[in-house]
């Protein structure tokens, strides 16, 4: 046994050690005459014991216990020695953590070893009773076959959460999961098969849940996540698809594939209700809500949040359709000469025309587009109607030497398409267009998320003729770098900075600093959202190139564009 002695007076220490010497029980003695010096050894080394002396000259044995009791070290039987006849002394040096005191004058070797064998007996009792309180609170708190957080943990979590969203003015939600026809899994294949099942479906679930939310299993094949700080709810939206997702793909249970689906109903605070008992109710209600619509799907109790949500997964399965039936037309915004407010160019725009909807924007559509990969389809049809316009006025009004173009934004995903610099060759010489009559507008996030393949699309598209254009300027995190990195000829400056440009000098001298250099570099300027008579008098002031508004006009059918075509330079 390994025992550690801390005793500053060296005639107490000598006792000591001279009395264990004496019982004949074999130990390992390392002595230390003082505080600093016992926890130094402590650290150094583990020892099965220590016997402390209470009054040393720098600190207490009490205050010496509870830094050991503090130390990184696992905690050791202590015995405390001391030289005061004290009761109420012991019971505190007791309550602090030693398993026995005794006077030094009753110090013998059986009176030692008695008390070494006894403190290493509390001592053990002690971590049992430890180790018998962990396991405790775990079958408390924790669901012992998933090891997620049990019913108990769920609901006193979501009686916390409600206060704390209320008075931080946050969203709540609340999300009920149950696994689809999970009976029948037990019934034929057996509970040990469903057991396992749960435990990785439970891994599944961990794996999509925020750091923060609370994921439970609250009984049989039954969970809940409550997901703090929900500001928008389409994130809702997003978790609950990924949850679908990943719960569908197919299970390996003991070579055995299986495939199970989920039903989720959600209900959020203050929405559906305002406290824990009914927003519980609310997303149980929704969930079976989901099992009568069919299950594998999700169901929103709060009726703004499903409309919301409904109509969205309405569009993605009517932009397929939109796409086939080729249901999108193109609008067009003039941009002007600054100075002599000639129309010189335009952007095109797209809008869909949905037969029962009417016109949607772009900013309702192309999200959706982006995230389920019809982007390209849809950037593919605008660019083919753009030059077949354009190709149109070249042979109409004799366009081809006439210093007018058209803007056609590019996606991410159109430029990691395979042979897109051919096609958009193609195109041009279908239509009898001149590179240069096309402009391609890239934001500065396309940028950021491209790759070294896209990023020779670019460069390609700029060998063949095309201005590049880069879009947003200003709105991200490396637009100087970017114009070091791509041959862009135009800069279109976004709406922010024109904005407040009648109230804000500092604006003011950011668009004066932007045009500078941009004149420097050999680029060409185009200001975007100039709405007021003060504005445009400020660009052509500052005397950028173009200008693009609604203070001229709104994104218009062709039909009005042509119309105000004819009563400017080109006149048609």
């Amino acid at each position: 046994m390994d025992l550690l002695l801390i005793d500053d007076d060296n005639i107490d220490r000598e006792n000591s050690i001279r009395a264990l010497d004496r019982s004949g029980y074999p130990l390992n003695i390392t002595e230390a005459a003082s505080a600093e010096e016992g926890l130094k050894y402590h650290k150094d080394k583990t020892f099965d014991i220590i016997l402390l002396d209470y009054k040393l000259p720098t600190m207490t044995g009490l205050d010496l216990l509870q830094s050991l009791n503090k130390s990184n070290q696992a905690n050791i039987a202590v015995v405390m020695l001391s030289n005061m006849e004290d009761e109420e002394l012991a019971i505190r040096c007791i309550e602090a953590g030693a398993q026995d005191f005794i006077l030094k004058n009753e110090v013998t070797a059986a009176r030692l070893i008695r008390a070494i064998l006894h403190a290493k007996e509390r001592y053990k009792i002690e971590q049992e009773l430890r180790e018998s309180r962990k396991e405790l609170q775990f079958l408390a708190e924790k669901d012992p076959l998933t090891g997620l957080s049990n019913r108990y943990v769920f609901e006193t979590s979501l009686d916390a959460a409600i206060p704390y969203a209320k008075r931080h003015c946050r969203g709540l939600a609340l999300l009920m999961l149950d696994l689809d026809n999970f009976k029948n899994v037990n019934d034929t294949l057996g509970h040990s098969i469903g057991d396992k099942l749960l435990v990785e479906a439970a891994k599944r679930l961990t794996n999509l849940v925020r750091e923060g939310d609370i994921l439970c299993r609250i009984g049989g094949d039954e969970f809940a996540i409550v997901v703090h700080n929900i500001d928008n709810p389409l994130l809702l939206e997003h978790l609950t698809r990924r949850i679908l997702a990943a719960l569908t793909k197919p299970f390996i249970i003991d070579d055995a594939e299986l495939i199970i689906t989920t039903s989720i109903g959600v209900a959020n605070y203050p929405d559906c209700a305002t406290d824990a008992a009914q927003l519980f109710k609310c997303a149980d209600v929704a969930m079976y809500r989901s099992k009568e619509m069919g299950k594998n799907q999700t169901h929103f109790y709060s009726k703004k949040i499903h409309d919301a949500i409904h109509r969205k997964v309405g569009l993605e399965r009517e932009l397929h359709r939109a796409v086939t039936h080729n249901e999108f037309v193109v609008y067009y915004q003039p941009q002007y000469d600054c100075i002599s407010e000639k129309i010189v160019a335009a952007e095109a725009l797209v809008r869909w025309q949905h037969p029962s909807k009417g016109l949607i924007g772009p900013f309702e559509f192309i999200p959706i587009a982006e995230e389920i990969g019809l982007i390209d389809k849809i950037g593919e049809h605008v660019l083919e109607n753009a030059c077949t316009q354009l190709g149109q006025w070249n042979k109409k009004y004799n366009l081809l030497d006439a210093d007018f173009s058209i803007a056609v934004n590019l996606s991410p995903l159109q430029l990691s398409l395979h042979g897109f610099v051919d096609t958009v060759r193609n195109i041009l010489e279908t239509h009898d267009v001149r590179p240069g009559q096309l402009e391609f507008e890239v934001t500065e996030s396309t940028l950021i998320k491209g790759t070294d393949a896209s990023a020779q699309v670019l460069l390609d598209l700029s060998d063949l003729g095309i201005p590049l254009a880069l879009d947003d300027f200003g709105t991200g995190h490396s637009s100087l770098s970017q114009l070091q990195k791509y041959p862009f000829q135009i800069l279109k400056i976004d709406r922010s900075f024109v904005k407040s440009i009648e109230d804000n000098p500092q604006d003011i001298l950011f668009l004066e600093a932007i045009n500078a250099f941009s004149k420097t570099l050999g680029i060409l300027t185009v200001v975007e959202g100039v709405e007021t008579e003060a504005q445009k008098e400020w660009c052509q002031k500052l005397a950028f190139d173009r200008i693009q508004g609604f203070y001229f006009a709104k994104p218009m059918p062709v039909d009005d564009f042509e119309a105000l075509l004819s009563q400017m330079w080109l006149r048609i």
